[in-house]
């Protein structure tokens, strides 16, 4: 069971499409090339199983053959996961894998009681390894891939990038899904220990943008209304006690991650109405407000498959003709 994306659909001409990095990719589809001066970059958003909703729009990007025209392709938390087969032009592997792991072999809040992290990331990367992210094709342009990741010392941000084979994609993707207390440990990735990229950018566009690209597009997993909101007094009591004794920054990055993830939010809605300093810089794909949304420890395969058909039709919805 996995996403649908239909395949008979026709393009929007590049001039019907007003975001100016949705006409860019539109634009080099076409026979465009990329000799148009701009770097076009996709901001993959995770969330755990919320990670659906974007990888239906990944997919369905892929279907349209647009993904292959963007220069780069981020991913944060388990956007890293979706990054790496957006990257490699193996989506259809990843709308497999995402409702596989609807299980308890992968998620379990009990496995927390025998003193094991909630999700087992050795249990994912066996499904990972199974429909590897690596190019069908080799030498065939593809995006570049990044994955942000935070250093546990001092909680600055990462970009993982250039990887000399499969073994070190996979090495980056599971150390950027190394989530604090859900996936247990932090993982040690080039000597150096790192967590979760979400704890600082949970939605991949300012780093994009700070590292020369000139458009990105954001793949959203939650609506564009969605927000965290301040922690309440008792959840915040309960969470000291569980992240008090992690290494590093770890848990002052945890209590300020809310804060930080409204205000990335609030920069694109701002953005969506030509105000702020990602206006004109940056766009955003996101389900309408009210569209069911997955939750990060989703167990039910039939509610990760609807929201990655959600997600394509966000896509579709965007860039396609009215059938």
């Amino acid at each position: 069971m996995s996403a649908r994306v239909p395949q008979h659909v026709r393009l929007r001409a590049p001039e019907a499409i007003g975001d100016p990095a949705l006409r860019a990719l539109v634009r080099r589809a076409r026979g465009g090339g990329r000799a148009d001066g701009e770097h076009v970059a996709v901001g993959i958003e995770g969330g755990g199983l919320a990670v659906s909703m974007s990888a239906g729009m990944a997919l369905a990007l892929e279907r349209l053959g647009l993904m292959a025209h963007a220069d780069s392709v981020y991913g944060t938390s388990a956007g890293a996961l979706v990054a790496a087969y957006a990257a490699a032009g193996r989506m259809d592997d990843a709308a497999v894998i995402l409702p596989q792991t609807c299980t308890r072999d992968f998620i379990s809040p009990a496995h927390a009681l025998r003193g094991r992290p909630v999700v087992s990331l050795d249990h994912l990367m066996g499904l990972v390894r199974a429909r590897p992210p690596q190019p069908r094709t080799a030498g065939e342009p593809r995006p570049d891939l990044r994955i942000l990741v935070t250093r546990v010392h001092d909680g600055t941000l990462r970009t993982l990038r250039e990887f000399p084979d499969l073994e070190g994609i996979l090495a980056a993707v599971r150390a950027g899904m190394a989530i604090p207390f859900f996936a247990g440990a932090a993982a040690e990735y080039e000597g150096e220990l790192v967590s979760d990229g979400g704890l600082i950018e949970s939605i991949p566009v300012g780093t994009p943008l700070a590292q020369g690209a000139t458009q990105v597009i954001a793949l959203r997993s939650r609506d564009t209304t969605y927000r965290k909101g301040a922690r309440g007094s008792l959840y915040g009591v309960a969470e000291d006690l569980v992240i008090g004794r992690l290494p590093g920054m770890l848990a002052d990055l945890i209590r300020a991650r809310p804060g930080r993830y409204d205000a990335e939010a609030e920069e694109l809605a701002a953005a969506a109405r030509g105000a702020g300093p990602l206006a004109g810089r940056a766009t955003q794909l996101a389900p309408a407000p009210g569209t069911p949304l997955v939750g990060r420890l989703q167990v039910d395969r039939a509610k990760v498959v609807a929201a990655m058909d959600a997600g394509a039709r966000v896509v579709l919805d965007a860039l396609t003709e009215p059938a």
